[in-house]
């Protein structure tokens, strides 16, 4: 009985992470990480974001990493479904450096049905002891999405990073027959 339970619950808590439109972990993509020693002190490091599965390893994104010293990690998430007419998934791979804050390189990827991808800006944050906001994409399926646009926002948190207090637009793309444009919408602002 137990047993039962807990499947129903586990399941539950799936239903309301995949209603919820949210970047998820997945395994369905993954880094390979190349050294690139030049006798130097902390070497750079050329990062692949790849295909899990693939035998040839199919590249999505490639970038180098030139400061090593700070380098800490890298996290890869997707966003099934996002509602863009065309896309299928939207991959992010946040790129981790520690110093006195956490400074995090965001790229997101749009893979579309035909198996393209289209890359959108980086964006960057610093996470302090008291930071309250970060930047970010929010597509047309997710809270605050708007249809056929992909919104660059600034969103501000009360006390923790799952209780929003504002959403500030900061750029707006629009998805038409495939191709990112900048957006004619200027203010969005959600409380």
């Amino acid at each position: 009985m137990k047993n039962v339970a807990i499947i129903i619950i586990l399941f539950q808590s799936f239903q309301g992470i995949h209603a919820q439109k949210v970047f998820a972990d997945t395994q369905e993509f993954l880094v390979t990480t190349e050294i690139m020693d030049r006798g130097e002190k902390h070497p750079s490091y050329v990062i692949n974001l790849v295909r899990s599965g693939e035998e040839n390893l199919d590249k999505i994104s490639t970038l180098t990493i030139e400061d090593t010293e700070l380098f800490e990690d890298i996290f890869i998430t997707a966003l099934e479904n996002p509602g863009l007419e065309g896309v299928s998934k939207v991959i992010k791979m946040e790129v981790e450096y520690l110093a006195c804050c956490a400074h995090v390189e965001a790229y997101y990827y749009m893979l579309k049905e035909d198996n393209t991808i289209v890359a959108l800006p980086e964006l960057k944050n610093v996470y302090c002891e008291n930071s309250d906001s970060d930047f970010q994409y929010i597509f047309p399926n997710q809270e605050y999405g708007i249809k056929d646009n992909i919104l660059q926002t600034q969103t501000f948190y009360q006390t923790t990073t799952t209780n929003t207090k504002y959403v500030n637009l900061k750029r707006s793309f629009t998805w038409k027959d495939g191709i990112v444009e900048d957006s004619k919408t200027t203010a969005i602002t959600g409380y």
